[in-house]
């Protein structure tokens, strides 16, 4: 047997093992009230049940358990993130069925979903309820950006929020949940040290402190650093250039989270800079490498009155200063030169009423100025706003209706948002859900519309060129089935079936160096995922499977040319396993799978016809091997050790559009140290 298939036999024998481990009951003490958060000392001893009955905090205006909540949801607790030695979100989003990752330009990697290139403003990530898409192009970049060490969970709408969150919410929704945000009291400090065969990986340092004030407040503080390598291989772009990536593609972080609450006045500030380093640009690879930063200054006022048990009103102020692809460290009339500054400011106010036990609705109102400028150097002229002007501002207005009602048929939310954005055509959001319990089964049946509004970049594009863009929409229906057999086993189906018309597409002009858009044909996948857990006192099984058909071809800048059931970067099969054993009561092994199916992506220029070639990518299986001791010589230091990409796939990041990049290689088998001390 060859040494690369007796590896896969023995991780999946392995695997089979701590499955089928027998053990007695979870010890866990069900004293709590149904969906409140486990205290943090018995994490590592959930029960399903508890797992099923955590809240939901962003699906509807209250907070709801998952089998009841109106949307198809994924919740990565704290527990989820320590046993499997995640890195960062991306690891733990490949976990969750339907998303992958694809690179841009310039090592900045992005989200996909079902099928679908997400990175252009279509997957809104809140962190603490603030949102972390940028406002030039609304995307959110990707590797060792966010510390999960200090993370509390995380909750994933599997399908649109436009409805209740707005823009950038098209097709899914993330909202990380930090322990600062979630009002853990008590302080962390955390250590994870990375290494690939061949030299350095990472090394991240965070340290988290909450407290309670008086007898109705909280005071949290979080800080976090990180330095990390996106890999240690050689990227080759499509002429055959190559830009060796060891110690040559940085990936650093500042973060710095406040939260504070005094009965209901709360307020939260974020400050997050994430630089990367890259010499892939638009389709070569570059002679010196390009320095994009991402900086977000994140802050919201707010405060909570009970006018009645049955009236709640909430008034907000939320404040934004972004710095997004901001490169400045080459010469002005350089290309590459990027320096722009957005200033968001939103207004809201919103009433929940309850005027009878079975009913509810929700009213709100949204307003939000955004200013955009670019900076003050004048030889600046390739980026310029429409008519040579260096600021310019938009508007935006919203107003949504949300009713929940418990009917002896099944449970009802139906909503409706109205979304005015400067002068483009209102967008009009419906949403409806059905639900429906059947003792140890619930059945949800959801429809809803959603939308991407042009971004700022995207705005003035259109105003320059004469092409004024189309608010992209969306129309999207699921049906998910779920079982609970046991007090050790839950199942879970889902359908879906997803239409976006006008789709908003980048396009780079060779010729002006300038980025373009334009709206282009119907694009489309449908599918199917599935998830079955098993979680007993020994350990837990987590297996899910995730299936997508493109079934609308309208825009030839996703399309892999003789394929037309999928797109461009993303595998239509993937299939993962989780699956953790409790060695002993402060010992656990935690071993997971991803495997994926072929992938297709333009990887090299055919010379006889100067165009790029697609190449079809071979089905993929990457395997990881965390172990974690807990308090480990002393009370609350926690000590891990994994090993990741344990056969050295080395799974590379493919566009998912016809943009003229070749894959990016990421992270191959990486060694891992973390150290964490709770106090």
């Amino acid at each position: 047997m060859p040494a690369k298939n007796a590896n896969i036999f023995l991780m999946l024998l392995l695997t089979l093992l701590m499955t089928t481990v027998a053990g007695v009951a979870s010890p866990y003490a069900a004293n709590e009230p149904p969906g409140s958060p486990p205290p943090s000392d018995t994490l590592l001893n959930l029960s399903l049940d508890e797992l099923l009955n955590m809240d939901v905090t962003m699906v509807a205006a209250k907070p709801t358990v998952q089998s009841e909540a109106p949307a198809v949801v994924t919740i990565i607790t704290r527990e989820d993130i320590a046993l499997s030695g995640a890195r960062d979100l991306i690891d733990a989003l490949r976990m969750a069925p339907g998303f992958d990752f694809g690179v841009d330009i310039w090592n900045v990697v992005g989200a996909g979903f079902r099928g679908l290139w997400g990175l252009e403003g279509k997957i809104l990530l809140t962190v603490d309820g603030m949102g972390f898409n940028e406002y030039m192009y609304g995307n959110v970049p990707f590797g060792n950006h966010f510390p999960l060490e200090l993370v509390e969970r995380i909750e994933i709408i599997r399908g649109p929020g436009s409805a209740r969150f707005g823009n950038f919410a098209e097709l899914a929704v993330i909202n990380v949940i930090t322990m600062t945000g979630a009002e853990t009291q008590g302080g962390v400090l955390s250590s994870t040290t990375g290494f690939f065969g061949s030299g350095f990986s990472r090394e991240n340092l965070a340290t988290n402190y909450g407290t309670a004030l008086g007898t109705d407040g909280y005071l949290g503080v979080s800080l976090s650093g990180a330095l990390a390598q996106r890999s240690d291989s050689s990227y080759r772009d499509q002429a055959g250039a190559t830009w060796e990536m060891r110690n040559d593609s940085p990936l650093n972080t500042g973060n710095a989270i406040l939260n504070i609450r005094s009965g209901g006045l709360s307020g939260g500030f974020i400050y997050d800079n994430y630089r990367s380093s890259g010499r892939d640009g638009y389709g070569d690879v570059l002679p010196s490498p390009v320095k994009p930063s991402f900086i977000s200054y994140l802050g919201r006022l707010a405060y909570e009155h009970s006018v009645t048990e049955e009236l709640k009103m909430t008034g907000a102020v939320k404040g934004s200063i972004q710095q997004p692809w901001r490169n400045t460290e080459v010469p002005a009339t350089d290309p590459a030169y990027y320096d722009p500054t957005v200033q968001v400011y939103n207004v809201s106010f919103n009433t929940l009423w309850e005027p009878l036990p079975w009913a509810g609705t929700q009213v709100g109102v949204e307003y939000e100025h955004q200013l955009a400028r670019y900076g003050s150097n004048d030889l600046q002229l390739q980026y310029l706003f429409p008519g040579g002007a260096r600021q310019i501002d938009f508007n935006r207005y919203a107003l949504y209706n949300e009713w929940l009602l418990e009917t002896p048929l099944c449970n009802i939310t139906a909503g409706l948002r109205f979304e005015k954005y400067s002068d483009y055509k209102p967008a009009v959001v419906p949403r409806l859900s059905l639900t429906r319990s059947f003792g140890d089964t619930s059945v949800k049946l959801l429809y809803n519309g959603a939308f991407r509004a042009p971004s700022i970049e995207q705005t003035s594009s259109g105003l320059k060129t004469g092409h004024k863009l189309q608010t992209e929409t969306s129309d999207v229906l699921e049906l998910e089935v779920s079982h609970r057999f046991d007090a050790h086993n839950h199942a879970s189906v889902n359908l879906f079936d997803i239409r976006m018309d006008h789709p908003i597409v980048f396009q780079y002009d060779q010729t002006t160096n300038q980025d373009t858009y334009r709206n282009q044909g119907r694009v489309g996948s449908r599918g199917v995922e599935a998830e079955y857990r098993f979680r007993d006192d020994w350990g837990h099984l987590a297996l899910r499977y995730a299936f997508y058909q493109a079934t609308d071809q309208g825009s030839s800048y996703y399309h892999v040319p003789g394929n037309d059931s999928v797109f461009l970067g993303f595998p239509a099969h993937k299939v993962t396993v989780d699956a953790n054993y409790r060695v002993t009561g402060n010992v656990n092994l935690n071993s997971s799978l991803i495997f994926i199916s072929d992938r297709y992506g333009y990887d090299q220029i055919d010379p006889t016809t100067n165009q790029s070639v697609v190449k079809r990518y071979n089905p993929e299986l990457v395997a990881n091997l965390y172990l974690l001791y807990k308090n480990a010589f002393a009370q609350g230091l926690d000590l891990g050790f994994g090993v990741y990409d344990l056969f050295d796939v080395a799974h590379t990041f493919i566009q998912p559009y016809d943009g003229g990049h070749a894959p990016l290689p990421g992270p191959g088998r990486e060694y891992l140290l973390r150290v964490s001390y709770a106090f």
